[in-house]
């Protein structure tokens, strides 16, 4: 149904993708399924701040980055094709990819001296 090219796409469309999430009404994860609003999102943390291709997105719930945007032209609605690219980029092993539910995820940070 989508081809190796457009999952290719997919996946480059989450690599220093700052400009894209800017313009995009709607990211998602294809590794967690969390889709949220860029522009009401309480935190977005951001990558690669050195690379001059800009910076690239963690999914603002499970860290990973496989964040698309609306703004990609990619059907980031479809179930099918977010787990098509979990299936892909992920090997199967993936929150999509097992059908486990879409919850936060509690991250532990330390201080290190």
């Amino acid at each position: 149904m989508y081809s190796k090219k457009l999952i290719k796409k997919a996946h480059k469309a989450t690599l220093y993708n700052e400009k894209t999430i800017l313009k995009s009404n709607r990211g998602v994860c294809f590794y967690c399924g969390y889709q949220f609003n860029p522009h009401k999102e309480y935190f977005l943390n951001w990558v690669d701040f050195k690379s001059p291709q800009g910076k690239t997105l963690l999914c603002p719930l499970c860290y990973a980055d496989a964040v698309i945007g609306s703004a990609s032209q990619l059907p980031i609605t479809k179930r099918s094709f977010l787990r098509k690219c979990s299936f892909h980029w992920f090997g199967g092993y993936s929150r999509i990819s097992n059908n486990f539910p879409i919850e936060a995820l509690k991250v532990n940070y330390i201080e290190v001296d």
